[in-house]
Parts: structure tokens; sequence; C-alpha cells
């Protein structure tokens, strides 16, 4: 059976300009020129490669912050 999100996920994203290495709480994430960092909802850092990045998100509008999409509750209580 196959399953899709419910709901969009929402995260903020910055690209790089230059090779960087960005310490995260599971460790070093490697970024290449071109990647995008992303922080998810619940502060998570992941890179994403432009392809990749351009397929799956487009920009928000409007200029809220990302924190005020938080949800107050995991899923099921």
């Amino acid at each position: 059976m196959l399953y899709r999100s419910i709901k969009p996920l929402l995260v903020e994203a910055v690209q790089a300009k230059e090779p960087t290495d960005v310490p995260t709480e599971g460790g070093v994430v490697h970024v290449n020129p071109g990647d995008w960092l992303l922080r998810d909802p619940q502060g998570n850092l992941v890179r994403c490669d432009d392809v990749n990045f351009k397929c799956t998100y487009e920009p928000l509008e409007g200029s809220a912050r990302l924190e005020e999409f938080r949800e107050g509750k995991p899923c099921g209580c």
C-alpha cells in the first residue's frame, strides 16, 4: 500500500556558495557548493543537493518564521 504525507514539510533553507562542514547533533554534514542546508521545524539540519531541492521545495509566500509552524504536540496525542 502506498502512503503520502498529509502535511507539507516546511523547512528553512540556505544554499551553500562554497564547500563547508556543518556540525550537527548527528555528526558533521559536508555541504558542497550549490547544495542546500535545510532546518526542519524540530531543528534538524540536513543537506540536500540542488536538483532534489528544486524538485521538492518551492518558496513559501510571506515572511513567517519557521518556529511559528512548530506543532505543539506529537501525532496521536
